[in-house]
């Protein structure tokens, strides 16, 4: 009887988590028409250069100019090795995902994993690749098979070795079931892992947490309370800056930094920098100074670009700005539909 009641009970949280997840995936969804990033003019220009997805295609944007670098075949989520030679992407199929390398042209120099089944349970997925620190492996979320069930998806995340292309990756965590997993992860430098740790409260709320662990399979402890709703780290390059979304109760979210302490693994005062808004996938300028995101341009818009400068970390004692020195966000393009889950990698 407790057995039958339990698995009830998993089968409801399943259940409820599947459809807030596509009332989330929906929500992220427009019908309004958009351009090809390629036939676009960005509304400011930013140093550097961003690689973003768009319609299963990845384009690059440098000196105010979109060039297309594969087609629209299912590429996304691209990220920058750290010595920025090439790029690492997810390429998504009917039934699975794979990651690959790519150059900074778009040119498939290969295929890092072969998750492609002739039968749907037998298929796997890879999302969120980031390169660790020294280049040399790819950490990722890959959905590790339930023997008891086969339709589970809860990711969990993996690191493999560039040399190792097509072996098994060695599995960091252990995602609570029936949560989506663990996702976006964050490898620092000291060696430890940050990233993005789903839960489901008493009352069968899914809550977010940023998380870190010093190794692999170790427990790790929460940076942020589930209350909160924290997700979609990002780190500057001195790892002394995180930026997340963290929803705070609310049907939208905030873009929040924070003060890093990975040696301690404790984050200092959060900071709002955009309030209120759909915001997805920060991503930090190479100086650190300011972030990439998406959001709409107008309610039930498509997802743009968005930047806005959010200083150097500051010592944790430190109060945060007033809110009223608080700098704009600048909107860099107008009439796309980018990928809000495929982060902006700028270099």
């Amino acid at each position: 009887m407790i057995r039958s009641l339990t698995s009830a009970l998993m089968v409801l949280l399943m259940a409820a988590f599947g459809i807030s997840v596509y009332q989330y995936l929906g929500s992220l969804k427009s019908r309004a028409p958009a351009q090809r990033p390629d036939a676009a003019a960005p509304a400011a220009k930013l140093p550097g250069t961003l690689y973003l997805a768009q319609g299963g295609a990845l384009y690059r944007l440098a000196r105010g100019r979109f060039s297309q670098l594969t087609p629209a075949q299912g590429w996304t989520q691209p990220e920058v090795s750290p010595d920025g030679s090439r790029l690492v992407a997810v390429k998504r199929a009917g039934n699975s995902s794979d990651l690959y390398l790519l150059g900074l042209d778009g040119q498939v120099q290969g295929q890092l994993t072969h998750n492609g089944s002739s039968t749907v349970e037998g298929s796997h997925w890879a999302f969120y690749p980031r390169f660790s620190p020294d280049g040399s492996s790819v950490y990722y979320s890959f959905d590790p098979k339930d023997r008891e069930n086969s339709y589970r998806v809860d990711l969990a995340i993996f690191a493999l070795g560039i040399g190792s292309a097509g072996q098994p990756g060695r599995q960091w965590t252990r995602p609570n079931p029936y949560t989506g997993g663990d996702v976006i992860p964050t490898p620092l430098q000291a060696g430890s892992l940050l990233y993005a740790k789903y839960s489901i409260d008493r009352q069968g709320q899914v809550h977010s947490q940023l998380w870190i662990q010093a190794r692999a399979g170790s427990p790790g402890l929460g940076l942020t309370r589930p209350e909160e709703d924290c997700s979609q780290p990002a780190v500057s390059r001195s790892q002394t800056l995180v930026a997340m979304v963290c929803r705070h109760g609310g049907a939208t979210g905030d873009l929040v930094v924070a003060p890093l302490e990975a040696a301690s693994y404790e984050l200092g005062p959060e900071r709002v920098v955009v309030g209120g808004q759909l915001v997805a996938s920060p991503s930090f300028s190479p100086d650190g100074l300011s972030l990439a995101y998406f959001a709409p341009a107008s309610e039930g818009g498509p997802f743009q670009l968005w930047t806005v400068a959010v200083g150097a970390a500051s010592p944790a004692a430190s109060p945060p700005p007033s809110p009223a020195r608080a700098p704009a966000p600048v909107l860099v393009t107008r009439n796309l539909s980018l990928d809000p889950a495929a982060g902006p990698a700028w270099i």
